[in-house]
C-alpha cells in the first residue's frame, strides 16, 4: 500500500492537479486582498460552497484522464495488483492534497489578518478560522470517491453536473432537517454554527436554527462514515471493472 501510495504521488509531481490545489487558495488569497475587508470574511462560505468542491471535481477529472491517456490501466492487468489497494491509495492522494489547500487557506487567512490589523476585530478568529476549515476538509473528504467514480464510470462532463447540481442543492437543503443526506451540504450547514455566518453571507441572529451546534458531530461522523463506505464501495466496482 505504501508503494501504491508513492506512486500515486510521483503522477502529481509537476502535474497541474498539484498545482491546481496551490492555485485556488493563492486566487482567492490576491482576490481577497482587491476586495474590501468586510467581503474577506465571506471567503469562508465560497471555500466550502464552491471552491472546495470543484477542486475536488476538477482533481478527479485530471486525475481519470491522466490514466486514460496512460493507457486506461491495461498494463495492470497483466501484473498481480490490488486494484482495490490502488484505488483507494488515489483517493488518499487526493485527499493529502486537499489538506494542503486548507492549510494554504489558513496561511492565507493569518496573512490577511497581519495586513489588515487594524481591522482584526471584524475578522474571523484564527481559531475559528482554523476549526472551520479543517472541518471543510474532512466533510469534503466523501466528494472525493463520488467525484473519481463519476469520472472514471461516465467522464468528464457528468463529474461537472453533478456537482453543480450538488452544490445547487446543498445550499437549499442547508436549513431542510435531512441536510445530511446531501454530501455537498455537510461543510456547507456545519459553518453556519462554527462562523455563525449564513451560507449567504448574513450573520446569523441568536436563536437561529442555524446556529444549532449539535449538527457538527454529526456533520462530522456522517463525513467520515461516508467517506470511508463510498472509498471502500467503489474500490470493489473499480477492482471488478478493471478485472474484466
Amino acid at each position: 500500500m505504501i508503494n501504491m501510495l508513492q506512486s500515486e504521488n510521483l503522477k502529481f509531481k509537476r502535474s497541474f492537479s498539484k498545482k491546481f490545489c496551490f492555485i485556488v487558495p493563492m486566487y482567492i488569497l490576491v482576490l481577497s486582498l482587491q476586495m474590501n475587508i468586510y467581503f474577506f470574511t465571506n471567503t469562508m462560505n465560497w471555500w466550502s460552497a464552491f471552491f472546495i468542491p470543484f477542486v475536488v471535481c476538477i482533481v478527479c477529472i485530471l486525475s481519470t484522464n491522466r490514466e486514460k491517456k496512460a493507457g486506461n490501466y491495461r498494463t495492470l492487468k497483466s501484473k498481480d495488483i490490488n486494484l482495490k489497494a490502488l484505488w483507494i491509495s488515489k483517493i488518499m492522494v487526493i485527499a493529502y492534497y486537499l489538506l494542503i489547500a486548507s492549510i494554504i487557506m489558513i496561511i492565507n487567512f493569518l496573512i490577511v489578518k497581519l495586513l489588515y490589523i487594524s481591522y482584526s476585530n471584524n475578522l474571523i478568529p484564527i481559531d475559528k478560522t482554523i476549526k472551520a476549515i479543517l472541518t471543510i476538509w474532512i466533510t469534503t473528504l466523501i466528494l472525493i470517491p463520488i467525484c473519481l467514480f463519476i469520472a472514471e464510470a461516465l467522464g468528464t462532463f457528468m463529474v461537472i453536473l453533478v456537482t453543480c447540481v450538488g452544490i445547487i442543492i446543498g445550499l437549499f437543503t442547508v436549513g431542510n432537517s435531512l441536510w445530511y443526506l446531501c454530501p455537498w451540504a455537510l461543510n456547507i450547514r456545519l459553518m453556519c454554527p462554527i462562523l455563525k455566518l449564513n451560507p449567504n453571507g448574513a450573520l446569523l441572529e441568536a436563536g437561529d436554527p442555524l446556529l444549532d451546534s449539535a449538527v457538527i458531530p454529526i456533520g462530522i461522523l456522517v463525513g467520515i462514515v461516508g467517506f470511508t463506505v463510498l472509498s471502500l464501495l467503489t474500490s470493489i466496482w473499480f477492482a471488478k471493472k478493471e478485472a474484466r
